[in-house]
C-alpha cells in the first residue's frame, strides 16, 4: 500500500505542527490566496510519514495555527482536509476531500463540521 503521497496539485510542502500532547506531527500543505480574498488551505494526511497526531484528530488547532501563521481572517478562511488514494481494494483508503467548517471563539477554531466534497468542487474552490 502506498504510504508516501507525492507532492501534487493538492500538496506542495510538508508542514510541521505540535499535535495532541505536543507530539511532533506533520501533514502535507497547500495554501492558496484566492482572488476573492479568502485563504484556502488544503491539509493532506501523509499516513506513516506523520509521526504524530492525524489531521482529522487535530484539525481545529491545526487550522487555528495556519490561520495565524498566514495572517488570515476567520471569516475568510477555507480549510479542506485531504486524504490521498492509497490504491487499496478497501474503499475507505480512497481519496477524499472534506470542507471543514469551524466555530470561532475570538482566539481559536473549535467544533469542526465536515462536508464531503468532490474533486471537481475542490478544483473550483482552488480557482476562485
Amino acid at each position: 500500500m502506498e504510504t508516501h503521497p507525492d507532492f501534487d496539485k493538492y500538496m506542495d510542502r510538508y508542514y510541521d505542527y505540535l499535535g495532541q500532547w505536543d507530539s511532533p506531527s506533520k501533514c502535507g500543505l497547500k495554501i492558496i490566496n484566492r482572488n476573492d480574498g479568502k485563504l484556502l488551505v488544503i491539509a493532506t494526511e501523509i499516513y506513516r510519514l506523520n509521526p504524530g497526531t492525524p489531521v482529522t484528530e487535530w484539525c481545529a488547532p491545526l487550522a487555528t495555527r495556519i490561520l495565524k501563521e498566514f495572517q488570515g481572517k476567520p471569516d475568510h478562511f477555507l480549510f479542506i482536509e485531504h486524504t490521498p488514494d492509497l490504491h487499496s481494494k478497501l474503499t475507505f483508503y480512497g481519496e477524499t476531500f472534506d470542507l471543514v467548517k469551524f466555530e470561532w471563539n475570538g482566539e481559536s477554531f473549535f467544533n469542526p463540521q465536515w462536508t464531503r466534497l468532490s474533486p471537481n468542487e475542490v478544483e473550483a474552490m482552488m480557482h476562485s
